[in-house]
């Protein structure tokens, strides 16, 4: 679930240990929410329209921003005549409810086996909308997550006919969600 189930084959650099907490019994610990995609997918099938927690772990070098457990919300809709524009209307919706205020988003091509096409998305910082501060590294805008439509292997993965369902799934790290809501 972790790894080929959302597209990741065994070769793929994620799966080397500097990125995976490998166990003893050669089980890994949980490096995104998205190896929960599959066995969502194949407990509800389609339409599907699901948001969840998790913690996850990765092997990282620890900084102000980075903590090798962490804890991410994943999103996923499934349904016929899916795009990106959803994913774009959906996220703008979400993120500006939660910081209550309008916000502006953006998308970057970004690679990320388990979706197809991919990107990163940014919102215009929210606290210096877009001028320039220290938060958002004098750029105007902060990551957030990534995000793009379900890889058709992924989907057929998880029991769900790619030829007639699309979708769009995304990762949100909850720390820098409550960071930037709370200040």
């Amino acid at each position: 679930n972790n790894f080929e189930a959302v597209n990741v084959p065994k070769n793929h650099p994620a799966r080397d240990m500097q990125d995976t907490f490998y166990l003893e019994n050669n089980q890994v610990l949980k490096t995104h929410t998205s190896a929960s995609q599959n066995r969502i997918m194949k407990k509800f099938g389609a339409p599907l329209k699901v948001i969840f927690p998790g913690r996850c772990f990765r092997n990282e070098e620890l900084d102000a921003s980075h903590e090798n457990p962490f804890f991410q919300l994943e999103g996923m809709m499934i349904d016929k005549d899916i795009s990106i524009a959803n994913l774009i209307y959906f996220m703008k919706t979400m993120l500006s409810k939660m910081f209550e205020k309008d916000v502006e988003v953006r998308l970057r091509p970004g690679f990320f086996p388990f979706v197809e096409p991919g990107f990163e998305l940014d919102c215009k910082c929210i606290y210096c909308e877009g001028d320039g501060c220290s938060v958002c590294k004098q750029s105007g805008w902060i990551e957030l997550c990534p995000c793009g439509m379900i890889h058709k292997n992924v989907l057929e993965m998880g029991g769900i006919d790619s030829t007639v369902y699309r979708g769009f799934a995304f990762g949100l790290g909850l720390s820098r969600l409550a960071m930037m809501t709370f200040n």
